[in-house]
């Protein structure tokens, strides 16, 4: 559910102002630093294009006649560049450049010469107020509506990212497929309302578990749910899932248990996407296997052939290790 909005959702904004008269450029920096935002300055186009590199800004201001580079290139070039920049438009000329147009272009916002430094205020507090829906609208893509954890379209995204990062940097990069056992006589007996607060409670158990900022918990539909594990060797992929078995254990949800497969990732010929999938198949076959072949409440994982991964102890079928 969203939150109505209120100015504490934003703090002081990060505004680029660019015009090529000083005077205009300073009025408005002035006014804008002395409701509290933090400005820096652009002399045209070309300049506001090496800020942009070498800085991060929540909005750009800019005049639209400049040499070098006009406003209307500018606001292109923002667009492609910066989709989370927002532009608003200033112009002496109300004929030359058309509302419409530079909406078009990407602009957020125009405005005309001369103009009320409230104006300006009043159409950078209506942007904020878009960000921020913007923003809620965003998170609601991504998020489970029931437990609150990421949902499984951001799983993919997600997983392609620290991916690319593991092959780059050398880590090591693992995914934990987990389902629970004997949800549906769960379901069955104490009620749906019952299944959903349990949904909800392996969330919170999986957040609690993983190292905030770093490591990535998804509900990947229904009762089964997804981690994403970078930076750890096995042994420490093996502490954590001993963390989420034993809060999960304390729940006391009988008969329900957890089974947790486990995969490395691989890098297979030069390919992100199919090594991405063979990591899918394999966690979740590994996860299949500790339900379907070693009964339930265990995690299997899914061996190198090197034996890299020994310390899971018991044998499982087909170079699978498992923990009970």
């Amino acid at each position: 559910m969203t939150t109505p909005f209120r100015e504490e959702h934003f703090g002081p904004q990060r505004i680029l102002v660019v015009d090529d008269e000083v005077s205009v450029r300073e009025l408005v920096s002035e006014s804008l630093s002395y409701i509290g935002h933090q400005v820096d300055l652009a002399a045209d186009g070309l300049d506001a294009c090496e800020k942009l590199k070498t800085n991060t800004y929540d909005i750009v201001i800019t005049d639209m006649d400049m040499p070098r580079m006009d406003g209307m290139e500018l606001i292109h070039h923002i667009r492609q560049h910066y989709p989370h920049t927002d532009s608003i438009a200033i112009t002496g000329h109300a004929t030359r450049y058309k509302y419409v147009d530079v909406i078009r272009a990407g602009a957020a916002d125009f405005i005309t010469k001369p103009f009320g430094l409230d104006k300006l205020e009043a159409k950078i507090r209506r942007l904020l107020r878009e960000r921020y829906l913007r923003s809620q609208l965003e998170e609601l893509a991504i998020r489970d509506p029931l437990t609150g954890l990421f949902n499984r379209r951001h799983f993919r995204t997600i997983l392609l990212q620290e991916a690319v990062r593991a092959v780059r940097y050398g880590h090591s990069l693992f995914l934990l497929f987990i389902d629970i056992d004997l949800f549906k006589q769960y379901n069955d007996k104490e009620g749906h309302q019952a299944g959903d607060l349990l949904l909800v409670e392996l969330g919170a158990i999986l957040q609690q578990s993983i190292r905030e900022h770093v490591d990535s918990a998804f509900r990947y539909g229904g009762d089964e749910f997804t981690v994403v594990l970078p930076h750890l060797n096995a042994d420490q992929v093996r502490m954590v899932v001993e963390r989420i078995q034993k809060r999960y254990a304390a729940l006391d949800a009988t008969p329900t248990s957890l089974s947790i497969g486990a995969a490395q990732f691989r890098y297979l010929d030069g390919n992100v996407e199919r090594s991405i999938e063979d990591m899918i198949q394999r966690a979740d076959m590994a996860q299949y296997r500790a339900k379907k072949e070693l009964g339930g409440n265990r995690l299997c994982l899914e061996g190198d052939t090197n034996g890299s991964l020994e310390a899971f102890g018991v044998s499982c079928p087909e170079s699978l290790q498992s923990v009970r």
